[in-house]
Protein backbone atom coordinates (compact mmCIF):
# COMPACT_ATOMS: atom_id res chain seq x y z
CA UNK A 1 0.00 0.00 0.00
CA UNK A 2 2.72 2.64 0.77
CA UNK A 3 4.81 1.84 -2.32
CA UNK A 4 1.21 2.23 -4.59
CA UNK A 5 0.72 5.55 -2.65
CA UNK A 6 4.35 6.82 -3.45
CA UNK A 7 3.95 5.98 -6.79
CA UNK A 8 0.55 8.38 -6.68
CA UNK A 9 2.43 10.88 -5.01
CA UNK A 10 5.12 11.45 -7.34
CA UNK A 11 3.05 10.77 -10.58
CA UNK A 12 1.22 13.66 -8.85
CA UNK A 13 4.07 15.84 -8.38
CA UNK A 14 5.42 15.01 -11.91
CA UNK A 15 2.29 16.04 -13.33
CA UNK A 16 2.12 19.32 -11.07
CA UNK A 17 6.00 20.03 -11.90
CA UNK A 18 5.05 19.70 -16.18
CA UNK A 19 2.24 22.18 -15.68
CA UNK A 20 4.49 24.83 -14.15
CA UNK A 21 5.45 27.42 -16.41
CA UNK A 22 8.17 26.45 -18.38
CA UNK A 23 9.46 30.36 -20.09
CA UNK A 24 8.08 33.99 -19.14
CA UNK A 25 5.24 35.06 -19.15
CA UNK A 26 3.74 38.32 -20.44
CA UNK A 27 1.28 40.49 -18.55
CA UNK A 28 -0.24 42.85 -20.97
CA UNK A 29 -1.68 46.30 -19.42
CA UNK A 30 -3.85 47.78 -21.79
CA UNK A 31 -3.13 51.36 -20.03
CA UNK A 32 -0.49 53.44 -20.16
CA UNK A 33 2.51 52.80 -17.86
CA UNK A 34 2.75 54.44 -14.60
CA UNK A 35 -1.14 54.52 -14.15
CA UNK A 36 -2.88 52.56 -11.25
CA UNK A 37 -3.55 49.33 -13.74
CA UNK A 38 0.01 49.57 -14.51
CA UNK A 39 1.30 49.92 -10.76
CA UNK A 40 -1.50 46.90 -10.00
CA UNK A 41 -0.20 44.74 -12.86
CA UNK A 42 3.29 45.62 -11.68
CA UNK A 43 2.41 44.10 -8.03
CA UNK A 44 0.92 40.95 -9.71
CA UNK A 45 4.34 40.19 -11.80
CA UNK A 46 5.77 40.05 -8.67
CA UNK A 47 4.25 38.23 -6.74
CA UNK A 48 3.65 35.90 -9.87
CA UNK A 49 7.59 35.72 -10.44
CA UNK A 50 8.25 34.67 -6.91
CA UNK A 51 5.43 31.85 -6.94
CA UNK A 52 5.98 30.55 -10.47
CA UNK A 53 9.63 31.08 -10.52
CA UNK A 54 9.41 32.81 -14.35
CA UNK A 55 10.15 36.41 -15.03
CA UNK A 56 6.58 38.19 -15.81
CA UNK A 57 6.65 40.94 -18.06
CA UNK A 58 4.49 43.60 -17.60
CA UNK A 59 3.84 45.12 -21.31
CA UNK A 60 1.34 48.14 -22.02
CA UNK A 61 -0.45 48.06 -25.39
CA UNK A 62 -1.86 52.18 -24.96
CA UNK A 63 -3.84 53.11 -27.36
CA UNK A 64 -7.34 53.72 -29.24
CA UNK A 65 -8.47 54.49 -25.91
CA UNK A 66 -7.86 51.33 -24.28
CA UNK A 67 -8.91 49.52 -27.32
CA UNK A 68 -5.30 47.89 -28.62
CA UNK A 69 -4.18 46.46 -25.24
CA UNK A 70 -7.84 44.84 -24.55
CA UNK A 71 -7.89 43.41 -28.34
CA UNK A 72 -4.33 42.26 -27.85
CA UNK A 73 -4.73 40.24 -24.45
CA UNK A 74 -8.51 38.88 -26.23
CA UNK A 75 -6.54 37.77 -29.62
CA UNK A 76 -3.67 35.86 -27.27
CA UNK A 77 -2.95 32.25 -27.32
CA UNK A 78 -5.04 30.40 -25.01
CA UNK A 79 -1.39 28.77 -23.72
CA UNK A 80 -1.31 30.17 -20.27
CA UNK A 81 1.86 32.42 -20.86
CA UNK A 82 -0.01 35.81 -21.76
CA UNK A 83 -1.95 37.37 -19.22
CA UNK A 84 -4.22 40.45 -19.29
CA UNK A 85 -5.55 43.07 -16.95
CA UNK A 86 -8.87 43.78 -18.59
CA UNK A 87 -10.90 46.97 -16.76
CA UNK A 88 -14.30 47.78 -16.83
CA UNK A 89 -13.64 50.44 -19.85
CA UNK A 90 -14.21 47.03 -22.42
CA UNK A 91 -18.06 47.29 -21.78
CA UNK A 92 -18.23 51.22 -22.28
CA UNK A 93 -15.63 50.56 -25.72
CA UNK A 94 -18.28 48.42 -27.03
CA UNK A 95 -21.46 50.75 -26.29
CA UNK A 96 -19.68 53.92 -28.17
CA UNK A 97 -18.55 51.88 -31.05
CA UNK A 98 -14.79 51.31 -30.52
CA UNK A 99 -14.94 48.02 -30.31
CA UNK A 100 -16.56 44.74 -31.87
CA UNK A 101 -15.15 43.30 -28.13
CA UNK A 102 -17.27 42.78 -24.81
CA UNK A 103 -16.42 41.54 -21.33
CA UNK A 104 -17.50 37.70 -22.64
CA UNK A 105 -14.63 37.75 -24.87
CA UNK A 106 -12.46 37.08 -21.73
CA UNK A 107 -11.82 34.16 -19.39
CA UNK A 108 -11.28 35.82 -15.80
CA UNK A 109 -9.18 34.31 -13.25
CA UNK A 110 -9.77 36.73 -10.70
CA UNK A 111 -10.82 40.12 -9.47
CA UNK A 112 -7.53 42.02 -8.01
CA UNK A 113 -8.64 45.76 -7.98
CA UNK A 114 -12.01 47.40 -7.43
CA UNK A 115 -12.37 50.90 -8.04
CA UNK A 116 -15.82 52.68 -7.02
CA UNK A 117 -17.42 54.52 -9.49
CA UNK A 118 -18.99 58.16 -9.12
CA UNK A 119 -21.21 60.31 -11.33
CA UNK A 120 -20.38 63.96 -11.20
CA UNK A 121 -22.46 66.65 -11.76
CA UNK A 122 -21.83 70.73 -12.33
CA UNK A 123 -23.39 71.97 -8.99
CA UNK A 124 -25.76 74.45 -10.88
CA UNK A 125 -26.98 70.76 -12.54
CA UNK A 126 -30.69 70.38 -12.51
CA UNK A 127 -29.85 66.60 -11.73
CA UNK A 128 -30.38 66.15 -8.20
CA UNK A 129 -30.14 62.35 -7.75
CA UNK A 130 -28.83 59.73 -10.79
CA UNK A 131 -32.52 58.52 -11.38
CA UNK A 132 -32.96 62.07 -12.19
CA UNK A 133 -30.08 61.78 -14.80
CA UNK A 134 -31.09 58.42 -16.15
CA UNK A 135 -34.69 59.70 -16.78
CA UNK A 136 -32.79 63.12 -18.59
CA UNK A 137 -30.42 60.90 -20.64
CA UNK A 138 -33.24 58.12 -21.53
CA UNK A 139 -35.36 61.41 -22.62
CA UNK A 140 -33.09 62.80 -24.68
CA UNK A 141 -31.02 59.79 -26.50
CA UNK A 142 -27.95 60.80 -28.06
CA UNK A 143 -28.34 64.74 -27.00
CA UNK A 144 -25.97 64.43 -23.86
CA UNK A 145 -22.37 63.34 -23.10
CA UNK A 146 -20.29 61.73 -20.71
CA UNK A 147 -16.81 60.97 -20.20
CA UNK A 148 -14.58 58.45 -18.41
CA UNK A 149 -11.16 57.16 -18.14
CA UNK A 150 -11.06 56.01 -21.74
Amino acid sequence: MRKLLAIALLAAAATAHAQSPQRPIQLIVPWGAGGGTDATARIIGTLLEKDLKQPVNVVNRTGGSGVVGHDAIAKAPADGYTLGLITVEITMMHHVGLTQLKHTDYTPIGLVNADPAGVHVRVDSPYKSVKELLSAIKANPGKMKASGTG
